[in-house]
């Protein structure tokens, strides 16, 4: 029988699964449960005991070196972990994969007179990556252990050997020895190919037997991948489904799946519908960094679906917790490879691109109607305040109509969300800064790159991500190519879509910054700008197309929601 804490049994269930066989351990009462589920595992690990902490990771050093495999040494928690330092810098230095498990007390309890108890977490460093598991309360938390624990299994081979030091936290009451057998958990598999055909036999072997497969990109700016996305889709053999930030054309479609409206909690009664069952994926290739869609993305997780992951990153992102392969390599190459092996006109995938265009074709006929009607000199004026997703319909159609090109550039929350839904990709360049999702810097690093890269350049932001970032415009160079559009509705307007908070009276004047009534006037004067502004659908109409045109100097619309 193996022990109760099920941290433990998953982190010897993926030791076993990933061959590390050899364990020198060490005595102690917080790791003893680990000890006696690799024990209990006889047939899988071989067991070296040895009391000294600092010796026991020299013994277990000299058979990672004699044998080239990972070998690991096990010790409890406190001072104990520390006696391994001197080993782990040797084998930093000497790029042999040693791992360290420490047992750990619940942290609540560190600095508070408990025994054995001290930070654990990054004690090794900066010669060893901390892995730091979680004692699991739900199953967040038991994804988290599995994906934390395959990562740093994985990490042990890198750059020829690392140490790697896992520190898992066991919570009394710790010996009950009451389960039957090890969890079978999800392995994750890592290739780092240099062939120019990166992708290994069983990842293509997967995505031709997949029924739906599915391509996902998305933030990604290199602008390489167009033509081998292009024959993907052309050829059908992958339904692609890209951010409107991904550089690569077919965001449209992402929306699609946010207008299917499905129970948050109850996942399973919009799965059942018919009409898009058969086009949820089966296997995932995943391109690209952060994603805009936030329900398609916990569609995902919610799937039984495997999803390969193809990057240059050494980093390991579980995006939709399903991860199975991730493939080191240059995303273009490996991109290629699928258009050459997957087979071509899949029926399946066919008649989801004809789905999905179907629904983007109706939806961009709804904003070519709508336009039409604002932009027709014999229409009656719309008096009504514009509201965001017109205001980028007018924005869009005036570009269209007297740009031949241009760059846009997106503030994060409503802005982004609400270009999604209009702005298809892959036509100009659409720019978000998507690393870490903050309102700060938008309009600065739009000034930046204008600076840089002649012509139209277009900032779309909402009123507290520009009163944010005012003093991107404190510039003696900015540049006039610029064109700022901000949109005021005088709150975070982000914060009226969180379903629940509007149950707080705190909302609107301390949450969503609401109650303000502040103007970009002021600072567009100050800064020399030109200035103008729009409260009504038929101001907007009227004030775009000039707005749009050469000046002498940068040019700020401010769009009262």
């Amino acid at each position: 029988m193996y022990s109760s804490p099920s941290q433990v049994n998953q982190l010897v269930s993926l030791l076993r699964a990933h061959g590390v066989t050899d364990v020198v351990v060490c005595p102690g009462s917080r790791n003893a449960t680990i000890v006696h589920d690799l024990h209990e595992a006889a047939d899988a690990f071989c067991l070296h005991p040895v009391t000294d902490e600092r010796s026991a990771a020299f013994v277990a050093l000299g058979m990672a070196l004699a044998t080239q495999q990972a070998a690991a040494v096990c010790v409890t928690s406190g001072s104990a972990l520390l006696g391994c330092v001197p080993a782990v810098a040797e084998a930093y230095y000497r790029r042999i994969p040693l791992l360290v498990i420490s047992a750990d007390r619940p942290s609540e309890w560190i600095g508070q007179g408990d025994g054995q108890t001290l930070p654990q977490v990054g004690a090794l460093q900066p010669y060893a990556t901390t892995f730091a598991l979680r004692i699991p309360h739900n199953e967040t938390d038991r994804w988290a252990n599995n994906r934390l624990t395959n990562e740093a299994l994985l990490t042990l081979g890198k750059n020829g050997g690392t140490p790697v030091h896992i520190n898992v936290p066991i919570a009394e009451p710790m010996f009950g020895f009451d389960t039957e057998s090890l969890p079978t958990e999800r392995i994750i598999h890592r290739y780092e190919p240099q062939a120019e055909r990166p992708l290994p036999a069983s990842v293509c072997e997967l995505l031709a037997g997949a029924k739906m497969p599915m391509l996902l990109v998305g933030h990604y700016e290199r602008g390489d991948l167009r033509k081998e996305v292009e024959d993907l889709e052309a050829n059908g053999q992958l339904l692609v489904m890209p951010e409107v930030i991904s550089d690569v054309p077919g965001s449209l479609r992402m929306p699609v799946w946010d207008a299917i409206h499905w129970p948050p909690n109850e996942p399973k009664a919009w799965l059942d519908q018919d009409e898009v069952t058969e086009y949820l994926p089966d296997v995932v290739v995943h391109v690209g960094g952060n994603f805009v869609h936030k329900r398609f993305k916990q569609l995902l997780r919610r799937l039984d679906c495997k999803v390969v992951r193809i990057g240059r990153e050494n980093e390991m992102p579980d995006t939709f917790c399903h991860l199975d392969t991730q493939v080191v390599c240059d995303e273009r190459a490996a991109l290629a490879q699928l258009v050459e092996v997957l087979p071509r006109k899949k029926k399946e995938v066919v008649r989801a691109q004809l789905y999905f265009d179907g629904q983007v074709q109706k939806r961009m006929q709804t904003i070519e109607d709508f336009n039409q009607r604002q932009f027709d000199p014999k229409a009656k004026p719309n008096n009504a305040r514009p509201t965001l997703d017109e205001t980028l319909c007018l924005l869009y159609y005036s570009l269209n109509q007297q740009a031949a090109s241009y760059t846009l550039h997106l503030g994060n929350s409503s802005a982004v969300r609400a270009a999604a839904r209009i702005f298809p990709s892959g036509t100009q360049p659409i720019l978000c800064n998507r690393g870490t999702n903050g309102i700060e810097g938008s309009v600065s690093t739009a000034v930046g790159y204008a600076l840089k890269l002649w012509g139209l350049h277009i900032v779309v932001v909402g009123d507290l991500s520009f009163f944010y970032d005012a003093n991107a415009l404190w510039n003696t160079q900015l540049p006039d190519n610029l064109r700022i559009v901000v949109l005021n509705n005088n709150h975070g307007a982000i914060f009226d879509h969180l379903p629940g908070l509007e149950k707080s009276p705190a909302r609107d004047p301390y949450i969503a910054a609401g109650g303000q009534t502040f103007s970009a006037r002021g600072i567009s004067d100050a800064y020399h700008l030109d200035y103008q502004s729009a409260s009504t659908v038929n101001e907007l109409t009227h004030l775009l197309p000039t707005w749009l045109q050469e000046g002498e100097r940068a040019k700020l619309l401010e769009v009262m929601l």
